[in-house]
């Protein structure tokens, strides 16, 4: 009876976080679900390392293991490019993020793990600031430069890594050359042995979108060519889904 009780408790838990897919914190949590405060840090947490839910500064949201499961609020995006992100993973074969944008961190609408024996996974329960990642600094770029600032204003750029951009000015010039074509990269900026290559897909319907493929570190320059490539492909053709979706409705 135990087990069926904390699977009851971290069922009310995800229909709480489901219906307020914006996050909501561990206290609004447990006033919506009756538990103890507690309590609810022990499921969140556990529902986390299983990609259920995203817990960040901005609370506690779906994650896109449950966005997998269902069509909740704000999936049908994923949905429509789903065909578009495995045609990444087949050419890659890393694994393929697409993110948006909440506050001044990346939140993960969807991914595909890479299937190699070394490969670069997500750590559970990590929040990276946008600038720190490639998929981050591609939805930057759908921001102004007035805004990028304003999102960072009241601390300075939090170092992950010693190759995490160090200012603002320095990241306003990646951001200025993302949006004149150039690639976003993340060479060791969010964490040592991890990089990634990614742009931005636009905003479609308010939502920032950006697409990156992440990989070890060892691979990046071997298959850097490649995986450009790919992106490339992969967003035209998100962009192309996108407007037709847009047009059609």
């Amino acid at each position: 009876m135990e087990g069926i009780q904390v699977i009851a408790r971290a069922a009310a838990i995800l229909r709480a976080v489901g219906a307020q897919p914006d996050g909501l914190s561990l206290g609004k949590l447990a006033q919506a679900t009756g538990l103890a405060r507690s309590t609810v840090q022990r499921i969140v947490d556990a529902l986390e390392m299983e990609h259920l839910v995203q817990a960040g500064a901005g609370g506690v949201r779906p994650g896109w293991g449950l966005r997998r499961l269902g069509e909740l609020p704000g999936s049908g995006i994923a949905q429509e490019l789903r065909a578009a992100l495995y045609e990444l993973f087949e050419a890659t074969h890393e694994t393929i993020d697409l993110s948006t944008l909440t506050g001044g961190e990346v939140l993960f609408v969807d991914r595909f793990l890479s299937d190699q024996p070394e490969r670069a996974v997500p750590s559970v329960g990590a929040i990276y600031p946008a600038y720190t990642m490639a998929s981050g600094k591609g939805l930057l770029a759908c921001l102004s430069n007035q805004e990028v600032e304003a999102l960072y204003a009241d601390a300075p750029l939090q170092q992950l890594t010693p190759n995490t951009v160090a200012s603002m000015p320095a990241l306003l010039q990646q951001i200025d050359g993302i949006r004149a074509g150039a690639f976003a990269y993340d060479l060791e900026e969010h964490a040592l042995g991890r990089s990634a290559i990614g742009l931005p897909v636009g905003v479609h319907q308010g939502v920032a979108l950006a697409i990156s493929v992440v990989l070890p570190t060892g691979r990046f320059e071997r298959q850097r060519n490649t995986v450009e490539q790919a992106v490339l492909r992969c967003v035209e053709r998100c962009r192309t889904q996108l407007s037709s979706a847009a047009a059609a409705v």
